[in-house]
């Protein structure tokens, strides 16, 4: 009676269609309880999603499964091969230090195979999650960058072939960054003290498509503009390179390749030229907003970070930018790649 007990009411948790599961975790003869576990690629600014973040009161993640039965998800050819296991499971960590899932207990299928899909800490309304259709066995999430004040360091997970035998301490899903993290350093060309005044990118696809099947995104559509939060200390005095953003500046755009036409996105900085004898006095420039073409730049790719460091020029004709830095977050340290100004 117990264990009819318990099968209802996982039966009833999770909706599972059929006979085979229920049968199979009644024949298990104990509770196989699904448990989480998470790790998320080590970050170094408050602003980006870390695991403290994820266990933050009512943040963390929402998971969707599959049951793919005695199949790997390689050998799927099709989403009929799928059965729903859980849908919009949100999971949270509790005053027991444990995470819970909404819903909940789950139970492990006596030898079936689990197709695990997270995702963490988006934007508000920002996602729609696209369940398996036809040939699309794999998951998609369609994803819109919110505006600066609203972005959020949007992460996902996958875990597959996953049974009750591998899994038995739980499952960890180990969260990547999915968008692309943006930030800026200006530096002087002379002996000159440069005031930043704005620094703003333009013509920014903002929304696109994730496949959990490639952990990528397809081709972005739409245009947005981004402004840059800088420092209240926002003059830079001399040629090395200054790190101009203010606390959680970081941009978390999405992953694109730079356009191949001239003036489709562009970097435009507005700032003045003073003195460095004397920051008090009028600038000896007028106001200057120079713009940069970002025309067959470096590339924007997935849970990578960029660093344009920007050139200011004490004549303001011209603003350079050296080599961005592009490096794995948590992995590689912010530095300059500096090359020869043009």
């Amino acid at each position: 009676m117990i264990m009819k007990k318990i099968l209802l009411a996982a039966v009833a948790a999770l909706a599972i269609v059929g006979c085979s599961q229920n049968e199979e975790i009644e024949k298990a003869g104990e509770k196989a309880e699904i448990n989480f576990g998470t790790v998320v690629s080590k970050t170094t600014r408050a602003a980006e999603t870390n695991l403290a973040t994820l266990q933050g009161e009512g943040i963390g993640f929402t998971v969707y499964a599959y049951n793919s039965g005695t199949e790997d998800m390689s050998a799927v050819t099709a989403a009929s091969g799928l059965t729903s296991f859980m849908s919009v499971v949100k999971v949270t960590y509790n005053a027991s230090n444990k995470w819970e899932a909404t819903g909940g207990p789950y139970y492990w299928p006596l030898t079936d195979k689990i197709q695990f899909f997270a995702y963490g800490n988006p934007s508000t309304d920002a996602l729609v999650y696209n369940v398996p259709t036809g040939s699309q066995i794999y998951p998609t999430i369609t994803y819109t960058v919110a505006d600066v004040a609203k972005q959020t360091d949007f992460v996902v997970a996958k875990e597959t072939n996953k049974t009750k035998t591998n899994s038995a301490s739980g499952v960890s899903l180990a969260f990547t960054h999915a968008l692309a993290q943006v930030n800026f350093s200006v530096k002087g060309a002379d002996k000159y003290t440069y005031k930043v005044t704005s620094i703003t990118l333009k013509g920014i696809a903002n929304a696109g498509t994730y496949d959990f099947g490639t952990n990528e995104w397809g081709t972005p559509t739409g245009t947005a503009t981004y402004l840059y939060s800088l420092k209240d200390e926002n003059s830079v005095t001399g040629t090395e390179a200054y790190a101009i953003g203010a606390d959680n500046s970081a941009l978390m755009l999405m992953p694109q390749k730079m356009p191949t036409e001239e003036k489709k996105a562009t970097i435009e900085v507005v700032y003045q030229v003073f003195d460095s004898a004397n920051v008090d006095a009028k600038a000896i420039t007028e106001v200057i907003t120079s713009t940069i073409d970002l025309k067959g730049s470096t590339d924007w790719e997935t849970g990578k970070k960029i660093r344009y460091i920007l050139k200011l020029a004490n004549t303001g004709a011209t603003v350079d930018f050296v080599v961005p830095e592009v490096g794995a977050w948590g992995t590689t340290p912010d530095k300059d790649l500096d090359t020869p100004t043009k």
